[in-house]
């Protein structure tokens, strides 16, 4: 017997999740959802494509609406579930699944968002559930790719990462290719990043303390910035 998992927001992050969790997790049923139920289709026919069999069920959800998230969890027992939609519907969706009492991560993009989601933990500790925040490109992936880099060394001293969006055929205005949702990205770009400097939490502005790197050929030059994910570049 599998797991039946649910993703809200069927775009590009939640198909390629619903392919990991249908590969690596053992998934009886995926249900890809999303506000347009023309969408949630073309993703599960897609991930059904991909994994030769009917796994991938498509709902119409609207992910702003927190009960209603809770019903349909629980009304096809959901073991856990993604949220792939903007960052500032996951406060509600995490009232959502403590509701449903169904395990939630989601790809995160704004700090005082997962600071009120974290404050929530025992309220879901005693739901019997888990709720992962802010597990998208960094954190999340970049970062876990970062301790496994450390895991093959014998002592790391300093681990340097520049997380960017650069497309290998650029193209002019911006150079630049857009591969997250826009609400995510803009929301990068104000307000201040936190860091752990000295052991004390700090804010820094997003978009200060600029630096040049210097890449091999073809990517050359680039300017480098922080930005609330971690540490953002772009070209220069």
């Amino acid at each position: 017997m599998g797991y039946r998992y649910a993703i809200l927001g069927s775009g590009r992050q939640g198909t390629a999740a619903a392919y990991d969790l249908n590969r690596f997790g053992e998934a009886e049923v995926v249900f890809m959802t999303d506000v347009e139920r023309s969408q949630a289709q073309r993703a599960a026919e897609r991930l059904n494509r991909l994994a030769g069999s009917d796994v991938a069920r498509p709902m119409e959800l609207d992910a702003t609406d927190p009960a209603h998230v809770a019903g349909f969890l629980r009304e096809n027992g959901v073991d856990a579930f993604l949220s792939a939609v903007p960052y500032f519907m996951n406060l509600g969706l995490t009232r959502a699944a403590i509701q449903a009492g169904v395990g939630m991560t989601d790809l995160g993009g704004n700090s005082d968002v997962v600071f009120e989601q974290l404050d929530r933990a025992g309220e879901a500790a005693a739901a019997g559930i888990a709720i992962v925040p802010d597990c998208g490109q960094v954190p999340g992936m970049g970062t876990s790719l970062v301790l496994y880099a450390m895991e093959q060394l014998d002592e790391a001293i300093d681990v340097y990462m520049w997380d960017c969006g650069l497309p290998q055929r650029a193209e002019l205005p911006w150079n630049y290719r857009l591969t997250f949702s826009i609400e995510g990205l803009t929301n990068e770009y104000t307000g201040d990043c936190m860091f752990v400097r000295d052991g004390q939490l700090v804010g820094i502005p997003a978009l200060g303390e600029l630096e040049v790197v210097e890449f091999p050929a073809p990517i050359g030059r680039l300017t480098a910035c922080r930005y609330p994910g971690l540490g953002g570049i772009g070209g220069g």
